[in-house]
């Protein structure tokens, strides 16, 4: 009896372990697992190049793949992920994404694929659907992620570019400590809208509302996030038809 003591007290401690019908138990074969999106802000680079990269993944399984041009030239674009999931070996995957690449339109349509299994490092891809080239990118997760998003953060005036597929304009956004946020650019676009902490995760939710001509996506509301690094803040706010994008890269 005294033998049998260990194992049946090692049972009584790890159920799901000696189960042969509990939640421990192994799928059946070729079952895949779901979990949620490993959210969170990582930070790398383009493989095989030096532009760099900034992937903010939200628990929802939407995903913002920010990358930069050759040479450290600023952000040159965006791929945008919604309706993701990630299996239980933590491989995260969009069937529904779209690659905005600054000055080159239209959006090309792609896979976005990230594998976490080596998390806190992050490998991933864009494939575009039309089959032409894509992108490709490593990262690992940023210290931001300790520093909660606040309104009390986000204050302040930023100065930079605003970017659709059409072209940059130099703009100024202004985020005051109750969330509004008002913008213009050098093209004599006006807009206006609001900011917020997104929980759970080191962004922030963001909506505007741009004037007419000649704002980058005139008379229209456009919804995303943001990811204020350090003084840096990156925004991305898809059109609503996903036709278009805008972008704003400044600092405060």
């Amino acid at each position: 009896m005294k033998r049998n003591a260990i194992p049946f007290m090692v049972c009584a401690i790890a159920l799901a372990a000696c189960s042969t019908g509990g939640t421990g138990t192994p799928p059946p074969p070729g079952t895949v697992t779901t979990t949620l999106p490993s959210g969170g802000v990582y930070k790398g680079s383009l493989k095989g190049s030096t532009a760099e990269a900034t992937l903010l993944m939200l628990f929802d399984g939407t995903a913002y793949l920010f990358y930069g041009g050759a040479g450290g030239t600023g952000l040159a674009g965006v791929a945008v992920a919604k309706n993701g999931a990630q299996s239980g070996d933590g491989r995260f995957t969009s069937d529904s994404a779209f690659d905005y690449h600054i000055g080159r339109a239209p959006a090309l349509a792609a896979v976005f694929s990230a594998n976490f299994a080596q998390a806190p490092a992050v490998a991933g891809t864009v494939a575009n659907k039309d089959g032409s080239a894509g992108l490709a990118f490593s990262a690992s997760a940023a210290p931001m992620l300790d520093i909660a998003p606040t309104r009390a953060n986000a204050l302040g005036l930023y100065s930079g570019r605003g970017m659709t597929l059409g072209g940059t304009t130099q703009t100024r956004i202004t985020v005051a400590g109750d969330g509004y946020l008002a913008g213009t650019t050098t093209s004599g676009c006006i807009f206006k809208g609001t900011t917020a902490p997104h929980e759970g995760t080191n962004a922030y939710d963001v909506s505007v509302t741009f004037g007419p001509a000649p704002c980058p996506i005139p008379d229209t509301t456009v919804t995303g996030n943001a990811v204020l690094d350090g003084a840096r803040l990156l925004v991305a706010l898809p059109s609503p038809d996903r036709g278009n994008v805008f972008l704003f890269d400044g600092r405060k």
